[in-house]
Protein backbone atom coordinates (compact mmCIF):
# COMPACT_ATOMS: atom_id res chain seq x y z
CA UNK A 1 0.00 0.00 0.00
CA UNK A 2 3.16 2.03 0.68
CA UNK A 3 4.13 1.94 -2.99
CA UNK A 4 0.59 2.89 -4.24
CA UNK A 5 -0.14 5.97 -1.80
CA UNK A 6 3.54 6.95 -2.72
CA UNK A 7 3.01 6.85 -6.48
CA UNK A 8 -0.77 8.31 -5.81
CA UNK A 9 1.43 11.06 -4.23
CA UNK A 10 3.39 11.57 -7.33
CA UNK A 11 0.60 11.64 -9.59
CA UNK A 12 -1.24 14.42 -7.16
CA UNK A 13 1.58 17.44 -7.37
CA UNK A 14 0.21 18.79 -10.38
CA UNK A 15 -3.57 20.19 -10.63
CA UNK A 16 -3.70 17.27 -13.72
CA UNK A 17 -2.89 14.69 -11.34
CA UNK A 18 -5.34 15.15 -8.89
CA UNK A 19 -8.03 14.69 -11.79
CA UNK A 20 -5.89 12.00 -12.48
CA UNK A 21 -6.15 10.59 -8.87
CA UNK A 22 -9.78 11.08 -8.90
CA UNK A 23 -9.85 8.51 -11.36
CA UNK A 24 -8.24 5.86 -9.86
CA UNK A 25 -10.38 6.31 -7.12
CA UNK A 26 -13.31 6.04 -9.04
CA UNK A 27 -12.13 2.85 -10.69
CA UNK A 28 -11.52 1.09 -7.38
CA UNK A 29 -14.53 2.01 -6.35
CA UNK A 30 -15.73 0.13 -9.28
CA UNK A 31 -12.98 -2.69 -9.00
CA UNK A 32 -13.85 -3.30 -4.95
CA UNK A 33 -17.78 -4.08 -5.90
CA UNK A 34 -15.94 -6.62 -8.27
CA UNK A 35 -13.89 -8.08 -5.42
CA UNK A 36 -17.45 -8.58 -4.08
CA UNK A 37 -18.52 -10.58 -6.24
CA UNK A 38 -15.48 -12.74 -6.70
CA UNK A 39 -15.19 -13.84 -3.19
CA UNK A 40 -18.91 -14.11 -3.15
CA UNK A 41 -19.01 -16.41 -5.39
CA UNK A 42 -16.79 -18.95 -3.83
CA UNK A 43 -19.17 -18.83 -1.07
CA UNK A 44 -18.39 -22.70 0.18
CA UNK A 45 -14.66 -21.63 0.57
CA UNK A 46 -14.19 -18.29 1.74
CA UNK A 47 -16.45 -16.66 4.54
CA UNK A 48 -17.76 -14.00 4.52
CA UNK A 49 -14.80 -11.71 6.18
CA UNK A 50 -12.45 -12.64 3.47
CA UNK A 51 -13.33 -9.55 1.84
CA UNK A 52 -12.64 -7.53 4.47
CA UNK A 53 -9.41 -9.02 5.48
CA UNK A 54 -8.04 -9.31 2.01
CA UNK A 55 -8.78 -5.47 1.82
CA UNK A 56 -6.85 -5.34 5.56
CA UNK A 57 -3.87 -7.20 4.63
CA UNK A 58 -3.14 -5.50 1.32
CA UNK A 59 -2.82 -2.28 3.12
CA UNK A 60 -1.05 -3.43 5.95
CA UNK A 61 -4.09 -2.90 8.24
CA UNK A 62 -4.32 1.02 7.33
CA UNK A 63 -8.12 0.34 6.16
CA UNK A 64 -11.23 -1.45 7.07
CA UNK A 65 -14.02 -2.64 4.93
CA UNK A 66 -17.92 -2.61 6.55
CA UNK A 67 -21.14 -3.32 4.19
CA UNK A 68 -24.47 -4.06 6.34
CA UNK A 69 -25.79 -6.34 3.71
CA UNK A 70 -24.94 -8.72 0.66
CA UNK A 71 -28.10 -10.24 -1.30
CA UNK A 72 -27.02 -12.31 -4.67
CA UNK A 73 -28.36 -14.41 -6.78
CA UNK A 74 -26.18 -16.64 -8.42
CA UNK A 75 -28.22 -18.33 -11.01
CA UNK A 76 -28.45 -14.59 -12.74
CA UNK A 77 -24.84 -13.31 -11.49
CA UNK A 78 -26.69 -10.58 -9.36
CA UNK A 79 -25.02 -8.86 -5.94
CA UNK A 80 -26.35 -6.12 -4.30
CA UNK A 81 -24.47 -4.70 -1.23
CA UNK A 82 -26.01 -1.77 0.66
CA UNK A 83 -23.74 0.82 3.03
CA UNK A 84 -20.64 -0.47 1.99
CA UNK A 85 -17.49 1.51 3.50
CA UNK A 86 -13.65 1.76 3.58
CA UNK A 87 -12.15 3.33 6.66
CA UNK A 88 -8.81 4.31 7.48
CA UNK A 89 -7.74 2.74 11.24
CA UNK A 90 -6.51 5.74 13.06
CA UNK A 91 -4.34 3.47 15.45
CA UNK A 92 -3.04 2.23 12.44
CA UNK A 93 -2.26 5.41 10.90
CA UNK A 94 -0.55 6.89 14.02
CA UNK A 95 1.50 3.95 14.15
CA UNK A 96 2.59 4.55 10.58
CA UNK A 97 3.18 8.01 11.68
CA UNK A 98 5.50 7.02 14.31
CA UNK A 99 7.34 4.17 12.02
CA UNK A 100 8.07 7.00 9.41
CA UNK A 101 5.47 5.52 6.78
CA UNK A 102 3.29 8.01 6.93
CA UNK A 103 0.91 7.97 3.84
CA UNK A 104 0.15 10.98 1.41
CA UNK A 105 -3.21 11.03 1.71
CA UNK A 106 -6.06 8.61 3.23
CA UNK A 107 -9.87 8.23 2.42
CA UNK A 108 -13.10 7.81 3.18
CA UNK A 109 -15.29 5.67 1.16
CA UNK A 110 -18.93 5.55 1.84
CA UNK A 111 -21.53 3.82 -0.95
CA UNK A 112 -25.07 3.40 -0.22
CA UNK A 113 -26.32 1.06 -2.69
CA UNK A 114 -23.73 -1.27 -5.08
CA UNK A 115 -25.70 -3.25 -7.92
CA UNK A 116 -23.86 -5.69 -10.01
CA UNK A 117 -25.88 -7.60 -12.73
CA UNK A 118 -24.77 -10.47 -15.17
CA UNK A 119 -22.23 -11.84 -13.99
CA UNK A 120 -20.80 -14.87 -15.60
CA UNK A 121 -19.82 -17.22 -12.39
CA UNK A 122 -18.33 -19.98 -13.73
CA UNK A 123 -16.30 -17.98 -15.79
CA UNK A 124 -14.95 -16.81 -12.30
CA UNK A 125 -14.53 -19.59 -10.32
CA UNK A 126 -12.85 -21.63 -13.15
CA UNK A 127 -10.42 -18.87 -14.99
CA UNK A 128 -10.14 -15.80 -12.09
CA UNK A 129 -12.16 -13.66 -14.75
CA UNK A 130 -15.05 -11.06 -13.83
CA UNK A 131 -17.11 -10.44 -16.35
CA UNK A 132 -20.64 -9.20 -15.87
CA UNK A 133 -23.12 -6.52 -18.07
CA UNK A 134 -23.77 -3.52 -15.92
CA UNK A 135 -22.18 -2.06 -12.42
CA UNK A 136 -23.74 0.66 -10.65
CA UNK A 137 -22.37 2.83 -7.67
CA UNK A 138 -24.98 5.26 -6.81
CA UNK A 139 -24.31 8.56 -4.38
CA UNK A 140 -20.86 7.51 -3.76
CA UNK A 141 -19.18 9.95 -0.57
CA UNK A 142 -15.32 10.19 -1.16
CA UNK A 143 -13.54 12.27 1.27
CA UNK A 144 -9.80 12.57 0.31
CA UNK A 145 -7.49 13.69 3.20
CA UNK A 146 -4.25 14.91 2.32
CA UNK A 147 -1.28 14.33 5.27
CA UNK A 148 1.35 15.93 2.63
CA UNK A 149 3.45 12.99 4.16
CA UNK A 150 5.59 10.52 1.96
CA UNK A 151 7.94 11.21 -1.22
CA UNK A 152 7.39 13.52 -3.87
CA UNK A 153 8.23 13.15 -7.22
CA UNK A 154 7.62 12.23 -10.95
CA UNK A 155 4.30 12.95 -12.36
CA UNK A 156 3.66 9.91 -13.94
CA UNK A 157 0.99 7.44 -13.19
CA UNK A 158 1.92 4.43 -12.82
CA UNK A 159 -0.98 2.60 -15.18
CA UNK A 160 1.04 -0.74 -15.51
CA UNK A 161 1.38 -0.59 -12.24
CA UNK A 162 -2.02 0.37 -11.09
CA UNK A 163 -3.70 -2.07 -13.18
CA UNK A 164 -1.87 -4.80 -11.74
CA UNK A 165 -2.70 -3.57 -8.38
CA UNK A 166 -6.62 -3.89 -9.34
CA UNK A 167 -6.10 -7.24 -10.71
CA UNK A 168 -4.37 -8.97 -7.82
CA UNK A 169 -5.25 -12.62 -8.00
CA UNK A 170 -7.49 -12.36 -11.51
CA UNK A 171 -6.66 -12.68 -14.84
CA UNK A 172 -9.86 -10.30 -15.91
CA UNK A 173 -12.24 -7.82 -14.92
CA UNK A 174 -14.90 -6.69 -17.61
CA UNK A 175 -17.72 -5.05 -17.71
CA UNK A 176 -19.88 -4.00 -20.32
CA UNK A 177 -21.40 -0.47 -18.41
CA UNK A 178 -19.81 1.04 -15.28
CA UNK A 179 -22.19 4.02 -13.80
CA UNK A 180 -21.42 5.83 -10.89
CA UNK A 181 -24.14 8.72 -10.43
CA UNK A 182 -24.22 11.38 -7.94
CA UNK A 183 -20.46 11.27 -6.60
CA UNK A 184 -19.53 13.69 -3.75
CA UNK A 185 -15.70 13.86 -4.28
CA UNK A 186 -13.90 16.08 -1.68
CA UNK A 187 -10.17 16.70 -0.69
CA UNK A 188 -9.33 18.02 2.78
CA UNK A 189 -6.54 19.35 5.10
CA UNK A 190 -6.05 16.93 7.66
CA UNK A 191 -4.78 19.41 10.30
CA UNK A 192 -7.44 22.15 9.80
CA UNK A 193 -10.25 19.59 8.44
CA UNK A 194 -10.41 22.61 5.86
CA UNK A 195 -11.87 21.52 2.48
CA UNK A 196 -9.03 22.07 -0.46
CA UNK A 197 -11.19 21.26 -3.44
CA UNK A 198 -14.98 19.67 -3.81
CA UNK A 199 -17.04 17.74 -7.23
CA UNK A 200 -20.32 18.17 -6.66
CA UNK A 201 -23.06 15.79 -8.37
CA UNK A 202 -20.39 14.09 -10.35
CA UNK A 203 -21.76 10.99 -12.64
CA UNK A 204 -19.23 8.78 -14.54
CA UNK A 205 -20.57 6.49 -17.22
CA UNK A 206 -18.18 3.97 -18.66
CA UNK A 207 -18.41 1.80 -21.78
CA UNK A 208 -16.55 -1.84 -22.45
CA UNK A 209 -14.68 -1.56 -19.15
CA UNK A 210 -11.70 -4.18 -19.18
CA UNK A 211 -9.21 -4.42 -17.09
CA UNK A 212 -6.46 -7.38 -17.81
CA UNK A 213 -2.42 -7.79 -18.79
CA UNK A 214 -3.34 -5.80 -22.43
CA UNK A 215 -5.56 -3.11 -21.57
CA UNK A 216 -3.60 -0.35 -19.62
CA UNK A 217 -1.33 0.10 -22.94
CA UNK A 218 -4.53 0.52 -25.15
CA UNK A 219 -4.10 4.16 -26.05
CA UNK A 220 -7.84 4.03 -27.42
CA UNK A 221 -9.11 3.41 -23.64
CA UNK A 222 -10.07 6.00 -21.11
CA UNK A 223 -10.14 4.45 -17.63
CA UNK A 224 -9.51 1.68 -18.71
CA UNK A 225 -12.92 1.94 -20.94
CA UNK A 226 -13.26 2.56 -24.69
CA UNK A 227 -16.30 5.22 -24.31
CA UNK A 228 -16.19 7.21 -21.21
CA UNK A 229 -18.88 10.38 -20.39
CA UNK A 230 -17.72 11.99 -16.85
CA UNK A 231 -20.28 15.20 -15.71
CA UNK A 232 -19.83 17.39 -12.55
CA UNK A 233 -22.28 19.90 -11.52
CA UNK A 234 -19.44 22.09 -9.78
CA UNK A 235 -15.85 22.12 -8.78
CA UNK A 236 -14.25 24.59 -6.52
CA UNK A 237 -11.30 24.93 -4.81
CA UNK A 238 -9.72 28.31 -2.81
CA UNK A 239 -6.62 29.69 -3.25
CA UNK A 240 -3.47 28.62 -0.92
CA UNK A 241 -1.68 32.19 -0.60
CA UNK A 242 -4.69 34.62 -1.52
CA UNK A 243 -8.59 35.06 -0.12
CA UNK A 244 -9.99 33.88 -3.77
CA UNK A 245 -12.28 31.03 -4.43
CA UNK A 246 -11.64 29.33 -7.79
CA UNK A 247 -15.04 27.18 -9.46
CA UNK A 248 -15.82 24.90 -12.44
CA UNK A 249 -19.39 24.52 -12.92
CA UNK A 250 -21.42 22.21 -15.29
CA UNK A 251 -18.38 20.36 -16.32
CA UNK A 252 -18.65 17.63 -19.16
CA UNK A 253 -16.69 15.49 -20.35
CA UNK A 254 -17.06 12.83 -23.61
CA UNK A 255 -14.46 10.60 -25.18
CA UNK A 256 -16.36 9.81 -28.17
CA UNK A 257 -16.75 13.34 -28.95
CA UNK A 258 -13.62 14.84 -28.08
CA UNK A 259 -15.06 17.29 -26.35
CA UNK A 260 -14.99 19.09 -22.91
CA UNK A 261 -17.82 21.38 -21.94
CA UNK A 262 -17.52 23.80 -19.13
CA UNK A 263 -20.48 25.84 -18.00
CA UNK A 264 -18.57 28.63 -16.17
CA UNK A 265 -14.67 29.20 -14.71
CA UNK A 266 -14.56 31.88 -12.09
CA UNK A 267 -12.08 33.97 -10.17
CA UNK A 268 -14.52 35.22 -7.30
CA UNK A 269 -12.34 37.42 -4.38
CA UNK A 270 -13.85 36.42 -0.76
CA UNK A 271 -13.18 40.34 0.46
CA UNK A 272 -14.51 43.39 -1.02
CA UNK A 273 -12.24 45.64 -3.15
CA UNK A 274 -10.37 47.72 -0.06
CA UNK A 275 -10.97 45.09 2.42
CA UNK A 276 -9.27 42.75 0.18
CA UNK A 277 -6.01 45.26 -0.45
CA UNK A 278 -5.86 45.61 3.13
CA UNK A 279 -5.48 42.11 3.32
CA UNK A 280 -2.08 41.97 1.15
CA UNK A 281 1.20 42.28 2.70
CA UNK A 282 1.78 44.46 -0.22
CA UNK A 283 0.33 46.37 -3.28
CA UNK A 284 -1.32 43.96 -5.96
CA UNK A 285 -3.83 43.36 -8.51
CA UNK A 286 -7.25 42.28 -7.44
CA UNK A 287 -9.24 39.59 -10.04
CA UNK A 288 -12.36 38.78 -10.57
CA UNK A 289 -12.57 37.04 -13.38
CA UNK A 290 -15.90 35.18 -14.96
CA UNK A 291 -15.87 32.91 -18.20
CA UNK A 292 -18.97 31.46 -19.42
CA UNK A 293 -19.91 29.05 -21.96
CA UNK A 294 -16.43 26.90 -22.60
CA UNK A 295 -15.72 24.44 -25.14
CA UNK A 296 -12.68 22.61 -26.15
CA UNK A 297 -12.75 20.64 -29.23
CA UNK A 298 -10.33 17.76 -30.31
CA UNK A 299 -9.23 16.76 -26.70
CA UNK A 300 -6.61 14.28 -26.55
CA UNK A 301 -7.94 12.73 -23.29
CA UNK A 302 -5.03 9.81 -23.11
CA UNK A 303 -2.64 12.61 -23.03
CA UNK A 304 -4.94 14.39 -20.21
CA UNK A 305 -4.99 11.72 -18.11
CA UNK A 306 -1.25 11.55 -18.52
CA UNK A 307 -0.97 15.15 -17.59
CA UNK A 308 -0.70 16.81 -20.97
CA UNK A 309 -3.08 19.00 -22.22
CA UNK A 310 -3.28 18.65 -26.12
CA UNK A 311 -6.53 20.33 -27.69
CA UNK A 312 -7.35 21.96 -31.34
CA UNK A 313 -9.59 24.89 -29.87
CA UNK A 314 -11.02 26.66 -27.14
CA UNK A 315 -14.57 28.36 -27.91
CA UNK A 316 -15.82 31.08 -25.02
CA UNK A 317 -19.00 32.73 -25.39
CA UNK A 318 -19.05 35.19 -23.28
CA UNK A 319 -16.21 36.47 -20.47
CA UNK A 320 -15.59 39.54 -17.71
CA UNK A 321 -12.32 40.26 -16.70
CA UNK A 322 -12.01 42.61 -13.79
CA UNK A 323 -8.83 44.07 -12.36
CA UNK A 324 -8.58 46.39 -9.17
CA UNK A 325 -5.68 48.31 -7.83
CA UNK A 326 -4.78 50.83 -5.02
CA UNK A 327 -1.36 52.70 -6.28
CA UNK A 328 -1.68 54.27 -2.22
CA UNK A 329 -1.56 50.92 -0.27
CA UNK A 330 1.96 50.38 0.74
CA UNK A 331 3.39 51.57 -2.50
CA UNK A 332 7.07 51.60 -0.85
CA UNK A 333 6.74 47.92 -0.35
CA UNK A 334 8.43 45.99 -3.17
CA UNK A 335 6.85 42.72 -4.57
CA UNK A 336 8.85 40.06 -6.36
CA UNK A 337 10.05 40.92 -9.63
CA UNK A 338 7.72 39.86 -12.46
CA UNK A 339 7.98 37.68 -15.40
CA UNK A 340 5.78 38.22 -18.44
CA UNK A 341 2.64 36.31 -19.73
CA UNK A 342 4.72 34.20 -22.55
CA UNK A 343 7.61 33.61 -20.22
CA UNK A 344 5.22 32.19 -17.35
CA UNK A 345 3.31 29.64 -19.66
CA UNK A 346 6.65 27.98 -19.70
CA UNK A 347 7.02 27.30 -16.37
CA UNK A 348 3.50 25.64 -16.10
CA UNK A 349 4.47 21.72 -15.40
CA UNK A 350 2.36 20.67 -17.22
CA UNK A 351 3.09 20.07 -21.51
CA UNK A 352 0.28 22.05 -23.63
CA UNK A 353 -0.48 22.60 -27.05
CA UNK A 354 -3.49 24.78 -28.02
CA UNK A 355 -3.50 25.49 -31.54
CA UNK A 356 -6.91 27.99 -31.00
CA UNK A 357 -8.53 30.52 -27.96
CA UNK A 358 -11.33 32.16 -29.04
CA UNK A 359 -12.85 34.65 -26.83
CA UNK A 360 -16.41 36.26 -28.23
CA UNK A 361 -18.49 39.35 -26.00
CA UNK A 362 -15.73 40.09 -23.62
CA UNK A 363 -15.90 42.96 -20.91
CA UNK A 364 -12.72 44.29 -19.70
CA UNK A 365 -12.11 46.49 -16.60
CA UNK A 366 -9.16 48.21 -15.25
CA UNK A 367 -9.61 50.16 -12.17
CA UNK A 368 -7.17 52.27 -10.75
CA UNK A 369 -7.30 54.17 -7.41
CA UNK A 370 -4.81 56.94 -7.59
CA UNK A 371 -2.47 58.47 -4.65
CA UNK A 372 -3.53 62.07 -5.02
CA UNK A 373 -7.05 62.35 -5.85
CA UNK A 374 -8.27 59.46 -4.22
CA UNK A 375 -10.39 58.19 -6.93
CA UNK A 376 -10.27 55.37 -8.79
CA UNK A 377 -10.01 55.22 -13.33
CA UNK A 378 -11.66 52.65 -15.17
CA UNK A 379 -10.13 51.33 -18.26
CA UNK A 380 -13.02 49.71 -19.97
CA UNK A 381 -13.11 47.77 -22.80
CA UNK A 382 -16.59 46.55 -24.43
CA UNK A 383 -17.46 44.00 -26.69
CA UNK A 384 -13.97 42.58 -27.37
CA UNK A 385 -13.00 40.20 -29.30
CA UNK A 386 -10.13 37.90 -28.99
CA UNK A 387 -8.34 35.07 -31.00
CA UNK A 388 -4.90 33.59 -29.24
CA UNK A 389 -3.05 31.21 -31.50
CA UNK A 390 -0.26 29.29 -30.82
CA UNK A 391 -0.44 28.18 -27.20
CA UNK A 392 2.04 26.02 -26.37
CA UNK A 393 5.22 25.54 -23.57
CA UNK A 394 6.80 22.59 -25.83
CA UNK A 395 9.89 23.49 -27.32
CA UNK A 396 9.43 20.84 -30.23
CA UNK A 397 6.37 23.24 -31.30
CA UNK A 398 8.04 26.67 -31.08
CA UNK A 399 10.61 25.19 -32.75
CA UNK A 400 8.01 24.85 -35.91
CA UNK A 401 7.03 28.47 -34.79
CA UNK A 402 7.49 30.39 -31.80
CA UNK A 403 5.20 33.08 -32.06
CA UNK A 404 2.14 33.15 -29.99
CA UNK A 405 -0.08 35.76 -31.41
CA UNK A 406 -3.36 37.53 -29.60
CA UNK A 407 -5.47 39.70 -31.77
CA UNK A 408 -7.92 42.23 -30.24
CA UNK A 409 -11.16 43.80 -31.41
CA UNK A 410 -12.61 45.82 -28.93
CA UNK A 411 -14.40 49.15 -28.09
CA UNK A 412 -12.47 51.25 -25.65
CA UNK A 413 -14.49 52.98 -23.27
CA UNK A 414 -17.35 51.94 -25.40
CA UNK A 415 -16.94 55.27 -27.66
CA UNK A 416 -14.36 54.14 -30.24
CA UNK A 417 -13.22 50.64 -32.42
CA UNK A 418 -9.35 49.48 -31.04
CA UNK A 419 -7.84 46.83 -32.64
CA UNK A 420 -4.61 45.56 -30.89
CA UNK A 421 -1.91 42.97 -32.13
CA UNK A 422 -0.06 41.12 -29.63
CA UNK A 423 2.90 39.00 -30.91
CA UNK A 424 4.78 36.67 -27.89
CA UNK A 425 7.97 35.25 -28.94
CA UNK A 426 8.08 32.13 -26.81
CA UNK A 427 11.42 30.72 -25.60
CA UNK A 428 13.29 34.29 -25.97
CA UNK A 429 15.50 34.72 -23.84
CA UNK A 430 14.89 38.33 -23.19
CA UNK A 431 11.46 38.02 -23.61
CA UNK A 432 10.82 39.68 -26.26
CA UNK A 433 7.14 40.47 -27.33
CA UNK A 434 5.24 43.16 -29.96
CA UNK A 435 2.37 45.25 -29.69
CA UNK A 436 0.47 47.30 -32.49
CA UNK A 437 -2.62 48.95 -32.83
CA UNK A 438 -5.14 51.53 -33.91
CA UNK A 439 -7.70 53.50 -32.06
CA UNK A 440 -10.30 55.33 -34.16
CA UNK A 441 -11.85 58.50 -33.94
CA UNK A 442 -14.00 59.68 -30.38
CA UNK A 443 -15.17 63.13 -28.57
CA UNK A 444 -11.98 63.73 -26.21
CA UNK A 445 -13.89 64.89 -23.21
CA UNK A 446 -14.72 61.42 -23.28
CA UNK A 447 -11.80 59.94 -21.80
CA UNK A 448 -12.02 62.42 -18.45
CA UNK A 449 -13.12 59.14 -17.14
CA UNK A 450 -9.93 58.90 -16.77
CA UNK A 451 -7.99 61.41 -16.30
CA UNK A 452 -10.39 63.11 -13.60
CA UNK A 453 -8.84 60.18 -11.27
CA UNK A 454 -5.30 59.59 -12.37
CA UNK A 455 -3.72 62.54 -14.10
CA UNK A 456 -5.36 64.47 -12.14
CA UNK A 457 -6.29 66.60 -15.14
CA UNK A 458 -9.78 67.62 -17.54
CA UNK A 459 -10.17 68.01 -20.88
CA UNK A 460 -12.22 70.79 -21.55
CA UNK A 461 -12.30 70.72 -25.13
CA UNK A 462 -11.28 68.43 -28.50
CA UNK A 463 -11.40 65.68 -30.76
CA UNK A 464 -8.68 62.68 -31.01
CA UNK A 465 -9.00 61.77 -34.68
CA UNK A 466 -6.60 58.41 -34.70
CA UNK A 467 -3.98 56.70 -32.31
CA UNK A 468 -1.88 54.66 -34.13
CA UNK A 469 1.12 53.16 -32.19
CA UNK A 470 4.05 50.41 -32.92
CA UNK A 471 6.07 49.16 -29.80
CA UNK A 472 8.98 46.15 -29.23
CA UNK A 473 9.09 45.46 -25.55
CA UNK A 474 11.58 43.09 -23.60
CA UNK A 475 12.35 42.08 -20.14
CA UNK A 476 14.64 45.61 -19.89
CA UNK A 477 12.74 48.74 -21.57
CA UNK A 478 9.77 49.13 -24.35
CA UNK A 479 10.49 51.07 -27.64
CA UNK A 480 8.93 52.43 -30.55
CA UNK A 481 6.26 55.00 -32.52
CA UNK A 482 3.34 56.79 -30.71
CA UNK A 483 1.09 58.85 -33.04
CA UNK A 484 -2.17 60.57 -31.58
CA UNK A 485 -3.72 63.03 -34.30
CA UNK A 486 -6.16 64.96 -32.26
CA UNK A 487 -7.63 68.69 -33.08
CA UNK A 488 -8.30 71.90 -30.37
CA UNK A 489 -7.73 70.08 -27.57
CA UNK A 490 -7.94 72.14 -24.31
CA UNK A 491 -7.04 70.72 -20.85
CA UNK A 492 -7.93 71.99 -17.35
CA UNK A 493 -5.21 70.77 -14.43
CA UNK A 494 -6.60 69.97 -10.89
CA UNK A 495 -5.81 70.07 -7.18
CA UNK A 496 -7.76 68.56 -4.33
CA UNK A 497 -9.22 71.07 -2.25
CA UNK A 498 -8.07 70.53 1.92
CA UNK A 499 -12.12 71.87 2.90
CA UNK A 500 -14.16 70.18 0.50
CA UNK A 501 -12.26 67.34 -0.59
CA UNK A 502 -12.69 67.97 -4.06
CA UNK A 503 -11.02 68.65 -7.28
CA UNK A 504 -10.73 72.14 -8.76
CA UNK A 505 -9.22 73.49 -10.87
CA UNK A 506 -5.26 75.06 -10.98
CA UNK A 507 -6.20 78.10 -13.26
CA UNK A 508 -2.27 79.20 -13.07
CA UNK A 509 -1.19 75.87 -13.59
CA UNK A 510 -3.83 74.97 -16.29
CA UNK A 511 -3.04 78.37 -18.31
CA UNK A 512 0.41 77.35 -18.72
CA UNK A 513 -0.63 73.84 -19.64
CA UNK A 514 -2.50 75.47 -22.70
CA UNK A 515 0.18 77.60 -23.63
CA UNK A 516 3.27 74.43 -23.94
CA UNK A 517 0.12 72.12 -25.01
CA UNK A 518 0.15 72.08 -28.97
CA UNK A 519 -3.84 72.26 -29.73
CA UNK A 520 -3.57 69.80 -32.80
CA UNK A 521 -1.52 67.21 -34.03
CA UNK A 522 -1.20 68.58 -36.78
CA UNK A 523 -0.99 71.59 -36.16
CA UNK A 524 -2.02 73.13 -39.33
CA UNK A 525 -2.87 72.11 -42.79
CA UNK A 526 0.56 72.04 -43.57
CA UNK A 527 2.54 70.99 -41.11
CA UNK A 528 3.96 67.16 -40.77
CA UNK A 529 2.45 65.08 -37.97
CA UNK A 530 4.32 64.56 -34.87
CA UNK A 531 5.02 61.33 -33.88
CA UNK A 532 6.60 60.52 -30.77
CA UNK A 533 9.35 57.95 -30.09
CA UNK A 534 9.20 56.32 -27.01
CA UNK A 535 12.06 54.80 -24.96
CA UNK A 536 10.45 53.60 -21.52
CA UNK A 537 12.38 51.63 -19.24
CA UNK A 538 10.24 48.59 -17.38
CA UNK A 539 10.17 48.66 -13.87
CA UNK A 540 10.62 45.19 -13.12
CA UNK A 541 8.36 45.05 -9.71
CA UNK A 542 5.30 45.90 -12.25
CA UNK A 543 3.39 43.67 -14.85
CA UNK A 544 3.55 44.22 -18.45
CA UNK A 545 -0.16 45.48 -18.75
CA UNK A 546 2.36 48.58 -16.83
CA UNK A 547 4.74 48.51 -19.23
CA UNK A 548 2.87 48.79 -22.16
CA UNK A 549 0.13 51.27 -20.56
CA UNK A 550 2.90 53.67 -19.40
CA UNK A 551 4.99 53.56 -22.60
CA UNK A 552 1.94 54.02 -24.69
CA UNK A 553 0.77 57.05 -22.58
CA UNK A 554 4.73 58.43 -22.97
CA UNK A 555 3.92 58.45 -26.87
CA UNK A 556 0.63 60.40 -26.46
CA UNK A 557 1.91 62.92 -23.72
CA UNK A 558 5.24 63.30 -26.24
CA UNK A 559 2.53 63.66 -29.63
CA UNK A 560 0.75 66.26 -27.92
CA UNK A 561 3.53 68.55 -26.83
CA UNK A 562 4.47 67.36 -23.54
CA UNK A 563 8.10 66.44 -22.57
CA UNK A 564 8.26 63.68 -20.21
CA UNK A 565 10.82 64.48 -17.07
Amino acid sequence: MRAITNKISKATSTPKGKIIFFGIVIGLLAISAGALVYWSFYRKQIVRTKLEDAVRKKSKGLYQVHYDKLAMDEVAGDLVVTNFSIQYDPAKYKAMQEAGSTPPALLKIHIPSIIVSGVKTPRALLNKEIVGKNLQIINPVIDIIYTYAGRDSARNVPTKEVYEEILGDLNLIKIDSLLISNASITTRDIKTGEIKVELKHTSVQLQDVMVDSTAWADTTRLFFSKQADIRASGISWKSREKPYLFGLDSVHLNSTSKQVRIGGFHIDPLLAEDAFIRSLPRQEDRFDFSIKGITISNMDFPALFNEEIFADSIKVETASFKIYRDLGYKSGIRGPVKIFPHQSLLKIPVPFRLKKLVLANTFIEYKERAVISRQAGKVQFYQTNAVITNLTNRQDAAAVNNTLTVDIRTRFLNKAPLRVIWKFYLFNPDGRFDITGNLGAMDATQVNALTVPMAPARIENGRINALSFNLAGNSSNMTGDVKLLYKDLKVSLLQKDEETRKLEKKKLASFAANIAIKNSNPSGKKDEVRTAHVNFKRDKHRSIFHLSWKSLYTGIKESAGIKNK
